[in-house]
């Protein structure tokens, strides 16, 4: 996923925040912008699967994210 975001690179480095309904949606763009941003992410959702691909996709395109 490539774009530019309107927050400052960084902005959210050393900070760990909770996405809730990260597996799809808003949750799941909020996740991507905030790890991107420096953010450790906790992801919570209802469904395990689409968890796990988040995450797959997010370390896929942020090497060494948390």
């Amino acid at each position: 996923m490539s774009y530019n975001s309107v927050f400052k690179p960084g902005l959210f480095t050393g900070k760990t925040i909770l996405v809730t309904g990260a597996g799809s949606g808003f949750g799941r763009c909020i996740a991507h912008e905030l790890v991107a941003l420096g953010a450790n992410i906790l992801m919570m959702g209802r469904t395990e699967a689409k968890l796990t691909t988040v995450k797959a996709e997010i370390e896929g395109d942020n090497p060494g994210a948390r």
